[in-house]
């Protein structure tokens, strides 16, 4: 089953939406907020489901508004793109269903040492709620696995990095530039083939 990105696409096309403004938020408010939509149609999101569904995420955001919807980076790990902390966090569930929330470090004083992880609150920006609802649609009827073989196939950010490295083990970071390349290209296709039709 092949996603479909025409949600992503219709928001890339409405220019009403400027996400271009907006500060990159952590990867835990985007990850939370997945999670959540999870739980509202009744879907089970596994750790490898959640880190692919971030991943198409970043990749729509860059490729959409030329900047990162986070900051933290994902690499080029085995089964796909991962951001290591929400790893970290979720590697517990295994296979299963991620029932907790992802927290994020925050600072909380004045001193160096003054640093805790906190559940962040809740995305208030319509329209990057909007967005996200956009992605969620396109991906949530892939299986983990289907949305890890679709990060695999020939021309990916993830297969790119892999050929160039051969293995993972050094778990390499995938460049947001390469990320951005590859799905505009993608945004593009998609728009000769929408106005050939």
């Amino acid at each position: 089953m092949a996603a479909d990105f025409s949600a992503c696409y219709a928001v890339a096309m409405d220019q009403s939406v400027n996400l271009s403004g907006l500060a990159p938020i952590s990867v835990a408010c985007v990850a939370n907020q997945l999670l959540a939509l999870g739980e509202r149609d009744k879907i089970e999101i596994s750790p490898m489901k959640l880190q692919k569904l971030l991943f198409y995420a970043h990749a729509w955001h860059l490729a959409i508004n030329n900047k990162p919807l986070f900051e933290e980076d994902f690499e080029a790990w085995p089964y796909g793109p991962v951001v290591r902390d929400v790893y970290s966090q979720t590697r517990r569930f295994g296979m299963g269903q991620v029932t907790a929330r992802i927290a994020h470090l925050e600072r909380t004083g004045d001193s160096p040492l003054s640093w805790r992880y906190v559940i962040p609150a809740k995305i208030q920006d319509s329209e990057l709620n909007d967005f996200l609802e956009a992605v969620w649609d396109s991906h949530k009827n892939l299986s983990a696995i289907q949305l890890s073989n679709s990060t695999h196939a020939p021309g990916e950010p993830w297969t790119i990095v892999k050929e160039q490295y051969g293995n993972l083990d050094s778990k390499p970071t995938i460049p947001n530039a390469l990320i951005a390349s590859v799905f505009k290209a993608k945004l593009a296709r998609n728009a000769d083939q929408n106005t050939d039709a």
